[in-house]
């Protein structure tokens, strides 16, 4: 027993004189110190110190960068810290900032002294939870991509790299398909389609610096306008399946907006995408805001469908006032003056142009303007107030009959702004009640003897009203209760063989429509013969079938009174409608 306990003692004893392992030294602030040598030194990280301090680089950091925050941004440690083995060596002419794990570092030019982390981190190859370093990269054999290529500035460089999917959703883009330096790696590849949400590799090409950078809206992404810029960055490859690419061969996407080239006279040919005619503000009727959206201002010009298509526009000088319209289902806005403008070529219609459906654009001038009430526009439900004088929000072609300067079958007018007045007394006159309405900041007036005397319906020009409206009423004529063509439809109808033939993308359905002499059972069937004649000499006249269709509605849905001969030649009529 005695034995016994003398062996236990003896073991107890021998048991706590065994050396312990060596602690470990707590990791300098930053390795400055070994600058110049090739030491290596294995240290200890606290949590805290892995929280501070500044980094330049990724896998090789600059000597003065902190050294535990480098360690968990390259994954050799977690949040908590733990042990690092860190090796000097000379220094870089570059030094590229990522974000890891939480800790974005910066880029840097050359340094006179490097470190790195054995192993890249924890076996194999990064810490538990880390992400991917140089060791272990993140796909098909690339490092992680820089967060933008600033180092790479001054350079034609080729950069192969992979782009984490987080990283797709971080930072800013300057530009389109050629980006500014300092934009965002992996969201501007997002945004050219060269890699999806998920991330993924890319090659990146380096350029010098260019005048402007345009931003547009694509794959998710909204990239910004940007001057002149020291340095550019392009993707080559392919884009990836599914992504939104320039919406037609050889032309670029337009850009959101045309601020970008403000002061310039150029004429910028793009592509318009079907989402990008659905986005953004419009300011103007036919000369835009150089701030408008590009797309939605072209949908609202009819230079466009909501599907899109080829544009082309041409910058102007800024203009006093912009006109707010509704066309094709868009409303634009008045604006004052603005500093630079935009319109699409082709557009640009000869002859009395369509009136504003009011002058408020016009408030504030003394403007005196010429235009076209056509006898639907005269005959449209718009509100008018006041009498003589109206307010410049009122109907301008419903105030022009009230005022008695046209027919009910609408006319040409001129008409003069005016500054606003104190009150707005309402009268009924020429089959048009105006409202009262008190003090008001502009109005008009209309000039020129009074013509209520009706005459054949104002024909709207086609091509004008199309773009503009998607409709037009064709006044065109046939023989009594027959649907044969007169002779003098030829030029009316000439307007609708042009119209098509300057657009082949646009079709139209032909509507007819009669006045109510005859009943129902006459006037559906004779509307549906009558549409069928133009639709067969537009055919004869060189317009494919295939874009037309024809049907009548009788007498059904009048646009006008049918106790005149003047409202009825408003209601005998062929619509011709937009098919988008």
């Amino acid at each position: 027993m005695l034995l016994s306990l003398l062996l236990l003692a003896w073991s107890g004893a021998a048991s706590a004189q065994a050396p312990a392992a060596p602690a470990l030294d707590i990791c300098p602030d930053n390795m400055s110190a070994y600058s110049g040598s090739d030491e290596v030194v294995q240290c200890a990280c606290s949590a805290e110190a892995t929280q501070r301090g500044s980094v330049w680089g990724s896998n090789n950091y600059t000597a003065d960068s902190a050294t535990c925050r480098a360690a968990l941004h390259a994954g050799a440690v977690r949040r908590q810290g733990g042990p690092v083995t860190v090796r000097m060596s000379g220094g870089l002419p570059r030094y590229i900032g990522t974000t890891r794990n939480g800790i974005s570092s910066s880029n840097y030019g050359a340094y006179e002294a490097t470190f790195r982390f054995d192993g890249d981190g924890a076996a194999p190859g990064q810490a538990a939870g880390g992400q991917a370093t140089a060791a272990s990269p993140a796909s098909s054999g690339n490092e992680v991509c820089p967060d933008n290529l600033r180092a790479y500035a001054g350079s034609d460089e080729v950069v192969r790299c992979a782009c984490p999917a987080e990283a797709t959703q971080r930072g800013s883009v300057w530009g389109t398909d050629a980006y500014t330096a300092d934009s965002s790696t992996c969201r501007a590849a997002l945004h050219a389609g060269m890699v999806g949400r998920q991330g993924g590799p890319v090659v990146a090409r380096m350029s010098s610096g260019l005048p402007r950078y345009i931003g547009t809206t694509r794959n998710g992404i909204s990239s910004s306008n940007y001057p002149a810029y020291e340095a550019t960055f392009r993707f080559e490859g392919e884009r990836v399946a599914g992504s939104q690419a320039p919406a037609a061969a050889g032309s670029e996407a337009c850009p959101d907006n045309m601020r970008a080239y403000a002061g310039s006279d150029e004429v910028i040919r793009c592509a318009c995408p079907a989402e990008a005619t659905q986005r953004g503000s419009v300011w103007g009727t036919d000369a835009y805001t150089a701030d408008s959206g590009t797309c939605r201002a072209a949908l609202h010009a009819g230079a466009v469908r909501r599907q899109g298509g080829p544009v082309s526009i041409r910058m102007l000088t800024g203009l006093p006032r912009y006109v707010g319209t509704t066309r094709n289902g868009i409303a634009s806005t008045n604006y004052p003056a603005y500093e630079a403008s935009f319109r699409f070529d082709g557009l640009e219609a000869s002859g009395p142009q369509l009136c504003p459906d009011n002058m408020s654009a016009y408030a504030g001038s003394t403007e005196v303007l010429q235009c076209l009430c056509t006898g639907e526009a005269v005959m449209r439900s718009s509100s008018v107030w006041g009498s003589n004088s109206y307010t410049a929000d009122s109907g301008t072609c419903r105030a022009a009959r009230h005022a008695g300067v046209v027919p009910m079958t609408g006319g040409l007018v001129e008409l003069e702004m005016l500054p606003g007045e104190a009150r707005y007394p309402g009268t009924t006159r020429n089959g048009v009640t105006s409202a009262n309405w008190q003090e008001y900041p502009a109005g008009f007036r209309f000039r020129g003897a009074q013509n209520v005397t009706a005459g054949a319906p104002v024909q709207a020009p086609v091509a004008a009203a199309l773009r503009q409206q998607g409709h037009v009423a064709l006044y065109i004529t046939f023989r009594t209760n027959s649907a044969d063509l007169d002779i003098s439809a030829a030029p009316v109808l000439s307007q609708v063989r042009d119209a098509m033939q300057a657009d082949p993308a646009l079709q139209l359905r032909l509507v007819g429509h009669t006045d109510n002499q005859g009943g129902p059972n006459i006037n559906v069937p004779l509307s549906q013969r009558r549409a069928r004649s133009v639709q067969a000499w537009l055919v004869q006249n060189g317009v494919p079938a295939a874009r037309l269709s024809a049907d009548g509605r009788g007498q059904a849905e009048p646009i006008a009174e049918n106790t005149s001969e003047a409202g009825r030649s408003l209601n005998r009529r062929v619509e011709a409608v937009r098919i988008d």
